[in-house]
């Protein structure tokens, strides 16, 4: 039995995933699968460093750790081969997209084109339209087997005004880790029209047996940011941590500044704890899980291929989000909401929720037990099967 199929009950602990399906579904009861954090326990190492800390009774402003840039710079070397100057490392313990907040407000002004492919994680739109910035659309183009960069409409986008491409990758909610052409591809638009990539990359960790993610940063676009996190790869998004490789002093400067205005000067003590034990100590969990979570992906696409040929996986070469098509089956979103939560008993996100581009889809979190994945299987089923 896999440490990974034990249960841990989190209904009734303040899970937002487990105990804000009335608010958000109208059903208390639901077996979630919307909201990306795992159901499995956090690592065992990084409970037991925190567990130290605590052994401390002063919980006040905090340093970031003497050892972090050595620790985020072995890891990014180790995991994805990518050294990186340590002078390139910032912080930011609110959360990552704190982070992108402080990029677009630091570098670009209203009124500016920042282009974000799509359909893509919900809060890089909202970081375009609330910061009265223009969004720039780029649609992903549907391939044979997998969503795929636009490079010719992107470069159709850009104009006099255009400063930023926001990019997600690996990415969220398709799954798809982009080839290193793709990337070079938005790496020469960038530096034909003097563009800052921020490439949001905290599912980098999470890439499935046989892919490998390209950290967008490695390619040498020095007006750059990458975005990076444990909290999706060791499910510490209770204790938000995020670190910025930024080849470019003068943009670290300007987000300085930012964090300056805004007191992100200080560390999250256990934020820092958990950050630095799952970097320095988690790599075996991980592996585990990355191979669990394969199985998972390969459980939905079994099942729904026998049950639901309706509903199209596509293919995930990371993360552990399923990205389901229901197009084909001719049913609009709300009826497919309405079904998923009163007759199935289960919670997903709506594909909508990453733009229009995502309407007829929905997102899948497969990060649980096999037998809740099962359980959700079988009330997606009832949902929209056959009557």
């Amino acid at each position: 039995m896999s440490q990974f199929d034990r249960a841990v009950t989190r209904r009734g602990s303040g899970s937002y995933k487990w105990d804000a399906n009335e608010r958000l579904f109208g059903r208390a009861d639901l077996l979630p699968f919307w909201v990306a954090d795992m159901d499995f326990s956090t690592p065992e190492p990084i409970r037991q460093a925190i567990e130290q800390r605590l052994q401390h009774p002063v919980f006040g402003y905090e340093e970031r750790q003497p050892e972090y840039a050595e620790v985020v710079a072995d890891w990014l070397q180790q995991r994805h081969g990518w050294q990186v100057p340590h002078e390139w490392l910032m912080f930011c313990p609110p959360s990552s997209i704190v982070a992108m907040y402080g990029l677009v407000v630091s570098l670009t002004l209203p009124g500016d084109g920042i282009i974000v492919p799509v359909p893509t994680y919900g809060p890089l739109i909202d970081l375009v339209r609330n910061t009265n910035r223009r969004l720039l659309r780029n649609p992903l183009r549907e391939a044979t087997e997998r969503f795929e960069l636009d490079l010719e409409h992107m470069a159709s986008l850009v104009d006099s005004d255009t400063r930023m491409i926001l990019l997600c990758s690996p990415h969220n909610p398709t799954g798809r880790v982009f080839s290193p052409a793709e990337l070079q591809g938005i790496a020469d638009l960038a530096d034909k029209h003097d563009l800052i990539v921020v490439c949001d990359e905290v599912h980098a960790d999470l890439v499935r047996p046989g892919y490998r993610h390209h950290p967008y940063g490695s390619l040498g676009h020095i007006r750059s940011a990458t975005v990076i996190s444990p909290n999706k790869a060791f499910n510490t998004a209770g204790l938000p941590q995020a670190s910025l490789v930024m080849p470019d002093s003068s943009m670290r400067k300007s987000l300085q500044s930012f964090f300056d205005t805004t007191a992100v000067n200080h560390d999250s003590t256990f934020g820092g704890v958990a950050m630095l034990s799952a970097y320095r100590d988690c790599e075996s969990w991980l592996v585990e899980v990355i191979d669990y979570i394969d199985e998972n992906h390969r459980q939905v696409q079994k099942f729904l291929g026998q049950h639901l040929p309706g509903i199209r996986v596509w293919p995930a070469e990371a993360t552990y989000l399923a990205w389901l098509d229901y197009r084909s089956m001719g049913i609009s979103e709300e009826d497919v909401q309405q079904r998923l939560v009163h007759q199935g008993g289960v919670g997903l996100y709506s594909g909508s929720l990453f733009g229009v581009e995502g309407t007829g889809f929905l997102r899948m979190n497969v990060a649980c037990p096999r037998q809740t994945l099962s359980a959700g299987l079988d009330g997606i089923l009832r949902a929209l099967g056959p009557d």
